[in-house]
C-alpha cells in the first residue's frame, strides 16, 4: 500500500482505538570492523543534508540516491547489517542522526535520509511515496555492502517501514510511534513477517499512538513481536531523549542483538 504525494506535506492523522484490542499471541507487552565497501558521495550542487544539525552530520558521509538522485541522506558506520532510519512528519534526517552514531559505534552501517520534499531531498514525482523512499534507501545500503537490512522508523517513517516489510524483506523492524493512519490511509501490517519491535509513549496524543501500536501488534503476522509502551508523552525519536531514553535504547539494543546483530 502506497499513497501519492499531492502536496509537500500531508496531514498526520491518528486513529485512537476506543476499545483496546488484545495483542495477538507471540507479543511480549510491558507498560511502563569494517567489512563493507565505503559509500561514495554523489557529486552534486544540490542542498546538503542536516542544515539544522551540522554537528550531527560531522563524521558521516553525505550521499544522494534514487532516480536522478532525488533523495539525500547521511551514511555512518560499517559492516554488513544496514539500518535504514526514516524520520517523522515535518522533520528530516536530523531526527535520527544522533542515534545513527550510537548504532554505528555498535557496528552497524546506517543511512538516515530525508523523505522526498523534506530536508535536502527533492520532491519526487507524483507517483512516488514514503514507502518508495524507504525502498530506495534499503536498496542503497544493499548496493553498498549490506547483506541484512533493518527498517527503523519514527511516526510516518515507522508506518512506511511497516508497509515496506513485504517487499524489502528486512531482518527486523523497529517502529517508534507509528500511527495507524497517515496521509488518509492505514498502515498495512500484513507483510510484517520479520521480528518487529513496536514502541510508543503511554500518554502520546492521549494514548492514541499506544493504541495504534497495540492494534498493529495484534494484526502483524510475525511470530516475533515485542510491544513496549513506555511511561512518556514524547513522540517518535523524542523518546530517545525523554526520561525513558535508557529504557528505549535498552529495548532497541536487546531486540537488535537478538534478531539483527551487527556483522562485520
Amino acid at each position: 500500500m502506497t499513497w501519492k504525494r499531492s502536496h509537500r506535506r500531508d496531514t498526520l492523522a491518528v486513529v485512537v482505538v476506543a476499545t483496546l484490542l488484545a495483542v495477538a499471541s507471540g507479543c511480549s507487552s510491558d507498560d511502563g570492523a569494517a567489512g563493507s565497501p565505503s559509500p561514495s558521495p554523489t557529486a552534486t550542487d544540490k542542498p546538503l543534508v542536516g542544515a539544522s544539525c551540522p554537528a550531527d552530520v560531522a563524521g558521516g558521509t553525505q550521499v544522494r540516491f534514487g532516480a536522478d538522485d532525488y533523495l539525500a541522506g547521511v551514511v555512518r558506520g560499517t559492516g554488513t547489517t544496514g539500518v535504514v532510519l526514516s524520520h517523522e512528519y515535518e522533520s528530516d534526517s536530523c531526527n535520527w542522526l544522533p542515534y545513527a552514531k550510537t548504532l554505528a559505534d555498535e557496528g552497524y552501517l546506517t543511512l538516515a535520509f530525508d523523505f522526498a520534499g523534506n530536508g535536502a531531498s527533492d520532491l519526487s514525482a507524483g507517483t512516488q511515496s514514503n514507502d518508495a523512499d524507504v525502498k530506495e534507501a534499503a536498496a542503497y545500503l544493499r548496493a553498498h555492502g549490506a547483506d541484512h537490512i533493518v527498517l527503523m522508523g519514527a511516526s510516518m517513517g515507522a508506518q512506511a517501514s511497516l508497509n515496506d516489510a513485504k517487499d524489502v524483506k528486512p531482518e527486523a523492524i523497529v517502529s517508534l510511534s507509528s500511527p495507524w493512519t497517515f496521509g488518509g490511509e492505514s498502515v498495512d501490517p500484513s507483510g510484517v513477517l520479520a521480528p518487529v519491535l513496536l514502541m510508543a509513549g503511554k500518554a502520546d496524543s492521549g494514548g492514541g499512538f499506544a493504541d495504534s501500536a497495540r492494534l498493529i501488534a495484534s494484526k502483524a503476522p510475525s511470530k516475533h513481536k515485542t510491544l513496549k509502551i513506555v511511561d512518556s508523552a514524547e513522540h517518535g525519536t523524542a523518546l530517545l531523549r525523554s526520561s525513558q531514553a535508557k529504557t528505549v535504547e535498552h529495548e532497541i539494543a536487546t531486540f537488535l542483538a537478538t534478531y539483527a546483530p551487527a556483522t562485520p
